[in-house]
C-alpha cells in the first residue's frame, strides 16, 4: 500500500513538474511575441501628439458630478529607451464653466505639482517594463491564461505582474494582451510602495490604461483613469479620480520645439 502511494505521488509530481514547464514555456513564448511587436512600433515612432481632455469628478447623491476638466494638447517624444512627455494646457472648466487665463495657469499648476508630490504614472511611461529581460530580479510574472470574459471586445492573454519588494517606482499589476496582435489592450495597476511625507500620505493609488489601434498597426493609449486616496496635514482627508481621454494620435510630427 505505501509503495503504490510512493509511485502515484511520484506520477502526480511528474506530471504536474511537465505542467509548470508547459506554461512557462508557453508564457516565455508570449512574451517573447509580445515584445517583439512593441519593438516594431518603437522603430516606426518618434514622436506622437494627442489631443487630450480630463476630467475631474466627485460623488453627490450617489452619482459623479464633473468638478473640473482641462482640455490638453500632449507632446510624447522617445530616445532610445526613454521617453518625455510635455503638456499644453489649453482650457480650464469648473463646474462646467470656462476659467479665465490666469485661473488656468494657476490650476495647471496645481495638478503638475500634484502628480509629483503622488509619483503617479502617466503614458509616457512603458507598461512593458516588467517584462524586460532587465528587469527579471524585480518582478515575479505569472502568466494566467486566456481571460475568461473578452476585455474591451478583444480575446486576451492574462499576466499577473508582482514586484519583488515594495518600491515606489515599482509596480503591481494585471496585464490583458490581444491574442491576435500582441498589443496591450488594457492594464490595471498600482505603486508597489505609496508615497509617504511627513506632510502627505498616499492610502491607496489604483490606475488603469486602455489602449486602441489606429492605422499602420499602431496602437496608443485611448483612455487613463486614476483613483486614490491620502492624508495631508492636519489629517485632512483627501480623496480624487479622474479620467483622461486621448484622441486624434499624430505621428512623427515636428515637435521639437516644445521639449
Amino acid at each position: 500500500m505505501i509503495n503504490k502511494f510512493i509511485i502515484f505521488c511520484s506520477l502526480l509530481f511528474v506530471c504536474v513538474t511537465q505542467i509548470i514547464a508547459q506554461n512557462n514555456n508557453e508564457a516565455s513564448t508570449l512574451v517573447h511575441q509580445i515584445l517583439e511587436v512593441e519593438k516594431f512600433q518603437k522603430e516606426k515612432v518618434q514622436n506622437v501628439t494627442f489631443d487630450a481632455e480630463y476630467i475631474e469628478a466627485e460623488e453627490k447623491d450617489g452619482k459623479f458630478v464633473e468638478k473640473i476638466r482641462f482640455d490638453k494638447k500632449i507632446y510624447i517624444k522617445y530616445d532610445n529607451d526613454t521617453a518625455y512627455l510635455f503638456e499644453d494646457y489649453l482650457a480650464y472648466y469648473k463646474e462646467s464653466k470656462k476659467q479665465s487665463n490666469d485661473d488656468l495657469l494657476s490650476a495647471s499648476k496645481e495638478k503638475k505639482e500634484k502628480k509629483i508630490k503622488r509619483k503617479s504614472k502617466d503614458i509616457s511611461y512603458s507598461m512593458l517594463k516588467p517584462f524586460y529581460a532587465s528587469n527579471s530580479k524585480l518582478y515575479d510574472i505569472e502568466y494566467v491564461g486566456v481571460a475568461s470574459d473578452k476585455v474591451e471586445s478583444y480575446t486576451c492573454h492574462h499576466f499577473k505582474v508582482r514586484a519583488k519588494e515594495a518600491n515606489q517606482d515599482l509596480i503591481n499589476g494585471d496585464y490583458y494582451f490581444d491574442a491576435e496582435s500582441f498589443q496591450l489592450v488594457r492594464v490595471e495597476f498600482s505603486p508597489s510602495k505609496l508615497t509617504k511625507k511627513m506632510m502627505f500620505k498616499m492610502k491607496k493609488l489604483n490606475m488603469i490604461i486602455l489602449y486602441k489601434e489606429y492605422e499602420d498597426n499602431l496602437w496608443f493609449p485611448k483612455q487613463f483613469e486614476i483613483s486614490g486616496k491620502g492624508k495631508a496635514m492636519f489629517f485632512i482627508g483627501v480623496n480624487f479620480a479622474g479620467t483622461e481621454y486621448y484622441r486624434n494620435p499624430l505621428v512623427n510630427q515636428n515637435i521639437d520645439s516644445k521639449f
